[in-house]
């Protein structure tokens, strides 16, 4: 069988999916500790682009809790009943002017939210009895009476069927009505929380078996709403209690405003829980990106079922959740397959590569040259080179860059560590494993050749960072590559480094220029984005590699305005930066924020995937990479990438 291998990576998005997750969802590390299920106030789920908000808010919502895949119910399957509505951006921003009030205009966005939410009740209800055996078990819907509902619409019939109706009819109106104002009546709103709460009290007095059922609506994409509209949902959040409650999945600093529309304002801990998705999944990722790749290969190929070294069933199961994460064995026995398929080329290896490669050699050599010459040193750059140790002879034009080592000093001590003595040069030593990554890659940048060391399964979780989305798209890349170079597997494939570290370098590409689009500072976040990879491209490349692997920077001086935080937040939002915070002790304890540029736009610009040491910069400086212009922002990029005097050594100490 020789099904391809890329497909089983297609689809990224949630949405592309089916919307019953039951079997396809794999049961992320961190289910237990929400608590959803028996929550009582608000939940605020939040998250990059792609990390998988909308497939855990779909998880828990009736398709999926109540999917007929699903041969039996649990006993506490109906405590809680889940709700889904994803705002629509286009939709949603027409509710404004047209001579309409403010006050007409939170109506019509209620009313919306009613129509929807009502007919996605009357689904889960659905969802419920699916099937004969469950309308055998639970059944009733049938003898519903639902004339209690007609004080908000007298059309209301007494069955489902009626209600649905027409909701559906309400919801057909109130479009025709936005696009037709002039002409049109203005429809009679139904209110959301009367309405909703009317009908699951209902709902709770005929149904037995739902009498103790909370109903929770999950709303996505909560940072697309309109202020106006997010102070209504904050106040659905803040008063919200069983049996109804809501909860919202947005992107980071998705909240516009934290008031309601009353004089009260939304509170962390007191009013809602706030749950980041990729923090929750960060220390767990690599394990849990390698049973999804196994997951979609099984999917895709049943055959291999036999070869792989995870069992669907235990991934999608609730209750197994901590034979995956709480055992040491599975997760190496996990991880280290994963390495096997896609596996990396170590710094050892790498250096053993250049030495051994005719045009890097040749590139080690000069650079050796390079650095003797400037050092006035009449020693010969061959006598730089040793096979027995070429992480040592790798390093060396970095070393004879650095006025205090000694050439004649650094050619004995090569020689030494040849004879096999102990120096600096042992491979383990911080010499050695603090400079080798970035000589490595300062070397394939001068070769004009894509570094290997952007290679292998590791390396992607790192630079994927929890992101769901980016890493799926990156091992489809990847196998689509295996392929165009005639590789064809009936079996697990192995995929060679060269082979990865192109497709991801053309991933990294494309993916950095999706941000373009992203927000209404995208273009800005762009150039950004842009100009900070570049200025760490040329930190990289320093003769001296006295601080390697600079990937991240702090605001050091300079007024970061208010105007400025926004750009700030919106590059957090959209993941383009993140940003940790820290307590750095000197005379007093001060707060300090790092902002990290996305690993994933790693490859693309040749850096470090790996949080190293930062660059300190001027408000100044940002400013001008998201609003300067491109002689500007080169200027930059020309005075801070050659500057060595500003960076923070997170290992100081290895010489």
């Amino acid at each position: 069988m020789t099904t391809r291998l890329p497909d089983a990576f297609l689809t990224v998005r949630s949405e592309e999916g089916p919307i019953d997750k039951w079997g396809d969802f794999i049961v992320p590390p961190f289910i237990h500790s929400l608590g959803i299920k028996t929550q009582t106030k608000a939940f605020v789920i939040v998250g990059g682009r792609g990390c998988g908000k909308t497939t855990l808010l779909r998880y828990f919502c009736h398709p999926t809790q109540f999917s007929p895949k699903r041969n039996e119910l649990p006993e506490d399957a109906f405590s809680h009943i889940g709700l889904y509505w994803r705002a629509d951006t286009n939709f949603l921003n027409s509710f404004v002017g047209n001579e309409q009030s403010e006050s007409r205009w939170r109506a019509a966005f209620e009313h919306v939210l009613a129509c929807e939410l009502g007919r996605e009740l009357v689904s889960a209800l659905r969802s419920i009895n699916c099937n004969e055996t469950r309308r055998t078990a639970y059944g009733g819907l049938d003898k519903l009476d639902l004339t209690a509902l007609r004080s908000f619409d007298a059309d209301f019939g007494q069955s489902l069927e009626s209600v649905e109706r027409v909701l559906s009819r309400r919801s057909g109106e109130l479009a025709i009505w936005l696009n037709n104002m002039e002409q049109e009546p203005t429809p009679r709103f139904i209110p959301l929380t009367a309405f909703l709460n009317a009908f699951v009290d209902t709902i709770r007095a005929q149904l037995p078996y739902l009498a103790k059922s909370t109903f929770v609506i999950f709303i996505d994409e909560y940072e697309n709403m309109r202020v106006e509209q997010q102070k209504f949902i904050n106040g659905l959040l803040k008063h919200g209690i069983p049996p109804l409650l809501f909860n919202i999945a947005m992107k980071r600093n998705g909240f516009q405003v934290k008031e309601t529309l009353g004089p009260e304002s939304i509170e962390a801990i007191s009013d809602y829980r706030e749950v980041d998705i990729e923090n929750e999944l960060m220390d767990g990722f690599e394990l849990f990106a390698a049973e999804l790749m196994f997951f979609r290969l099984a999917e895709l190929r049943p055959d291999l079922a036999s070869l792989l070294v995870v069992d669907t069933d235990q991934l999608t199961s609730v209750d197994r959740v901590s034979e995956r994460f709480g055992n040491d064995t599975y997760r190496r026995k996990v991880v280290s397959a994963a390495e096997q398929m896609l596996p990396r080329i170590t710094e050892r290896e790498a250096a053993e590569i250049i030495v051994g490669d005719d045009r890097l050699r040749s590139r080690l050599i000069r650079n050796i040259a390079s650095a003797l010459e400037s050092r006035s040193s009449k020693l010969s750059p061959e006598s730089f080179i040793s096979e027995m140790i070429p992480w040592a002879s790798v390093i060396m034009p970095a070393l004879l860059s650095r006025s205090r080592e000694s050439p004649t000093e650094l050619q004995a001590e090569l020689r030494k560590q040849e004879e096999g003595k102990d120096t600096r040069f042992a491979y383990g030593h911080d010499l050695i494993m603090t400079n080798l990554w970035g000589c490595i890659n300062a070397l394939y940048m001068d070769a004009q050749r894509t570094s290997v060391l952007f290679s292998g399964f590791g390396a992607l979780t790192l630079m994927t960072r929890g992101n769901v989305r980016h890493f799926i798209d990156l091992v489809h890349r990847i196998f689509l590559a295996y392929e165009r170079n005639g590789k064809v597997s009936v079996d697990l494939p192995e995929v060679e480094a060269h082979i990865q570290m192109d497709a991801i370098r053309q991933a990294s590409d494309a993916i950095l220029a999706k941000v373009k689009g992203h927000g209404k500072f995208g273009p800005q976040l762009h150039a950004m984005a842009q100009c900070l990879g570049s200025i760490f491209r040329e930190r990289h490349r320093t003769a001296r590699q006295s601080e390697p692997e600079i990937n991240h920077f702090v605001l050091g001086t300079g007024e970061v305005t208010a105007h400025l935080q926004n750009y700030l937040d919106e590059a957090e939002k959209w993941s383009v930066l993140s940003v940790t915070r820290e307590t750095k002790m000197k005379n007093a304890a001060m707060i300090t924020y790092d902002y990290i540029l996305n690993p994933v736009f790693a490859p693309f610009f040749q850096i470090s995937f790996r949080k190293k040491r930062s660059l300190k910069l001027d408000a100044e400086h940002l400013r001008l990479m998201l609003e300067g212009d491109q002689g500007q922002r080169n200027q930059l990029v020309r005075e801070l990438g050659r500057r060595e005097d500003d960076a923070m050594d997170l290992f100081s100490g290895a010489n």
